[in-house]
């Protein structure tokens, strides 16, 4: 099992990102947005919706939340997203 983080800020402002919080786990670039297009993320105010998914070994979308066009909202917990993750064997 593997966990990264997508940023839809640019390479300078992801790796400062990551490395003031000690990321444990990459925290890849994605400034072109391409990779929360591909996964039918919407936006809002000029920034893509947070996202979680659980993708299996094969590349196949298992469980996901998306964030609602809201300002408030509840992302998944950790712990929710591990069990997920270890759902899947």
């Amino acid at each position: 099992m593997a966990l990264l983080v997508v940023s839809s800020t640019d390479l300078d402002m992801t790796s400062y990102v990551a490395e003031t919080l000690r990321a444990p786990f990459p925290v890849l670039s994605d400034a072109e947005w391409a990779v929360f297009y591909r996964y039918g993320m919407g936006s809002g105010f000029g920034v893509p919706l947070p996202g979680s998914f659980v993708i299996d070994e094969e590349g196949i979308i298992r469980w996901s939340w998306v964030a609602p066009f809201s300002v408030v909202f509840t992302p998944p917990s950790p712990e929710e997203l591990l069990a997920q993750a270890s759902a899947l064997g």
